[in-house]
This record gives structure tokens, sequence and C-alpha cells, in this order.
């Protein structure tokens, strides 16, 4: 289904007025479309259009351009936590380098372009131009991905297999922003096996680099929604 936001808005550029007729660019027009994260069927070139002008987070995947949901405050609670937890642990480490969502990771062999959480990468990043003034990182050596109820099957029947087959990459995680609950993908060696850990206590921690990262941390400060029948387990 495609979704056509009919305001017209004005600016300076004719390919940005263009854009502006098909799809929300502020937050605020994007708020006014809900919580859902949207689809548009589009070509590659009319992505990087919107990518141009968009003030939120965009991705393009199975050629359509994927508009983001405005993140919630326990969303950008975690993100701040797992990225300084993830600096501490690899502040010795001048070869590891941490990444916000600004920065793009994009996978040549499907024409993906993600905007991971967080991502690490290992030694010197490699550089996709992904048009002039446009680029990303083609070697990530971990993804974070915080899951919500708008992104949760997409984050795991897309975009996980799509994560599996970046060369480089050697972790994956994926944290619950509703209850304590991180789930690791570990790559075995350099095969295309991965096995799966899941965490849920905020005792328990994970290993990045060989440095633990513990749940208490990466959920410091964050208020869980109540569960609805009244008992957490």
């Amino acid at each position: 289904m495609r979704f056509v936001f009919e305001k017209t808005y004005f600016c300076k550029k004719s390919i940005a007025m263009v854009v502006e007729a098909k799809y929300p660019i502020t937050n605020m027009q994007r708020l006014e479309l809900g919580p859902d994260i949207l689809r548009y069927p589009a070509p590659w070139k009319e992505y990087l259009d919107l990518l141009e002008e968009c003030e939120y987070q965009i991705e393009y995947d199975n050629h359509e351009i994927i508009l983001m949901s405005i993140a919630s405050d326990p969303h950008e609670a975690i993100v701040m936590n797992i990225g300084t937890r993830l600096t501490i642990a690899l502040d010795d480490m001048p070869d590891m380098g941490v990444r916000g969502s600004n920065r793009h990771v994009f996978i040549p062999e499907f024409q993906k372009d993600y905007a991971p959480d967080v991502h690490v990468v290992k030694g010197e990043p490699q550089i996709h131009l992904l048009r002039k003034g446009l680029t990303a990182n083609l070697n990530p050596w971990l993804v974070v991905e915080i899951l919500s109820p708008s992104t949760l099957v997409r984050d795991m029947t897309e975009k996980l297999p799509a994560y599996k087959k970046i060369a480089s990459l050697q972790h994956i995680v994926y944290i619950h922003q509703d209850r304590p609950l991180v789930t690791v993908f570990n790559r075995v060696g350099s095969s295309a096996v991965w096995e799966t850990i899941d965490f849920d206590r905020l005792e328990d921690h994970f290993e990045v680099a060989g440095q633990p990262v513990y749940l208490k941390d990466v959920y410091k400060k964050v208020i869980f929604p109540e569960p609805k029948n009244g008992k957490r387990k």
C-alpha cells in the first residue's frame, strides 16, 4: 500500500518540493501520521532525495522507503545507556569506534540502507558513497537495535537476516524496551552460523570484546510500562 502525504510545504529546492509533496519532512509532520512505521514503494533516487531533507530517521529496504517512528523516552534512554557502556568497554581499544543512528550502514548486496541505533566499527571504517555529501559505513563489527512494538516484526524478519549477511559483522544485540530482555546473536568464527543467547535478568551481563556489559546499566533509569496482568515475570 502506498501512503501519500497530501500536504505540500514550501522549500527552496525544486527536488525538495517534489519530495515534500509525497512525504512528511519534519518531526511534527511525521508525528501527525501516528506511531507505526510507514512504508512507501519508491526508487533508490527518491530515497536519497528524502534522506537529504528529512528531519527524522528513514531507511531503505526491499525497494521501499521506511519512515521510522519518533523514538519513545525509554528507547532513547536505552540508546544513551548502551552507547555509553560500549564506549567505556572499548575505551582502551583504539581500533574500535562507537557510532550512533545518524551514521547509516549500507548493505550493497541487497541495496539496503539501515540506521541501527548504535553500531561499532573495528579498524578503519569502510565508507560507501550514497550520493555526494551522503555516505554510510560498510563494515560494522557490532550492531544494536532497540526493539519497539512498531519495529519488532521488521527487526526480526527483515533486518536480522540482512545483518547476518554482512561479512564484517560479528555481533548483533537486540534490546527490548518494555522489559529486561537482551538477545545477543554471535557469529561462530567466520562461518555463516550464529548462536543466540537471551539475557533477562538485570544482574545478567553479555560480553563485548571480552568486556562485560550489564543489563542493569543498559536499563539504568528506564521506567518499564506496567504489565497488563499487574505482575512482572
